[in-house]
């Protein structure tokens, strides 16, 4: 009888240390990570099968959640199985091209250790689209905006903006994350200090698609406008110094400007919980994009 009750309590207990059967809840944690990286065209620097040098990176981090944006060439499928190599059993796309082949075609995705809820996907009035994600009481979104002009990127911010602004929780935790291709206010003194206005001026030269200078200057206002409405940029919060995201090591004869393209903004009611904030810099992340990776940790509340 003893042995038999034993042996019940043996296999209860197996059930609930399963991995595949215990259920991960956000709420156990008391500390997050996220990252956020533009992982340029798709990952097309790691030709390994699966992107497994990215899957090895993914989980030397152990973030607890990830915004990716450049996911070219994956399909749902690819980036579940993706996903699920690095320990993330949950996993969004926000869109996916008809024809898999198709190198201009950029969509955004997010993936994490927890149910990810309530998912939005909005292509309408923005280049790239952005994923509305709900995990836990977090609020993402993760976007990649307009490369090209800035007027179009201020009419992308302020859709953003209004979308948190008219929401059914304007005031609770809002996470923003990816490549905004636009310069901060907040580090308008580096800038101007460098050659950034003479790089883009010849590039315009080059590129007359281009409209990233307004009246010949830097322009302020996309991350001004997220300033303004409360947003507040982590990186610049945790670090009086100036950070470049891009270009790596690798690309760097993509400019001869450092620059900040790559951000995580949250709304006031996180301000508090914000525990660190860094761009991670190493032998692998010098390499295989052209931006570094933002990561964040958290108070878990």
């Amino acid at each position: 009888m003893i042995k038999h009750k034993l042996k019940i309590a043996l296999f209860a207990a197996s059930l609930i240390l399963s991995p595949y059967l215990a259920f991960a809840s956000i709420d156990q944690p008391s500390q997050l990570k996220f990252i956020s990286y533009n992982a340029y065209w798709g990952m097309k620097s790691d030709q390994s099968e699966g992107k497994q040098k990215f899957i090895d990176w993914a989980k030397k981090q152990d973030a607890d959640i990830i915004a990716w944006q450049e996911m070219n060439h994956f399909t749902r499928e690819k980036l579940e199985k993706f996903a699920q190599s690095y320990g993330h059993k949950y996993a969004v796309l926000l869109k996916e091209s008809p024809n898999l082949d198709d190198d201009e075609f950029f969509p955004v995705a997010i993936t994490s250790k927890y149910p990810i809820i309530n998912v939005t996907k909005v292509t309408d009035n923005l280049w790239h689209g952005a994923l509305y994600a709900d995990i836990g009481n977090y609020h993402f979104i993760v976007t990649h905006m307009n490369p090209f002009w800035t007027a179009k990127r201020v009419d992308e911010i302020n859709l953003i903006i209004d979308s948190v602004k008219y929401s059914h929780d304007p005031n609770g935790k809002w996470i923003l994350a990816g490549d905004l291709n636009s310069f901060s206010p907040l580090d308008k003194k580096e800038y101007e200090q460098g050659h950034l206005v003479n790089d883009l001026k010849q590039k315009e030269a080059n590129r007359p698609i281009l409209e990233n200078l307004v009246d010949g200057k830097l322009d302020y206002t996309v991350q001004q406008n997220l300033l303004d409405a409360g947003f507040i940029d982590v990186l610049r919060m945790k670090n009086n110094n100036f950070v470049a995201t891009a270009p790596t090591k690798i690309f760097y004869d993509q400019a001869s400007t450092p620059l900040r393209y790559d951000y995580i903004y949250v709304s006031p009611a996180l301000k508090k919980d914000i525990l660190g904030v860094e761009v991670l810099k190493d032998d692998f992340t010098d390499q295989y994009s052209d931006h570094y990776p933002v990561q964040m940790v958290i108070k878990n509340n």
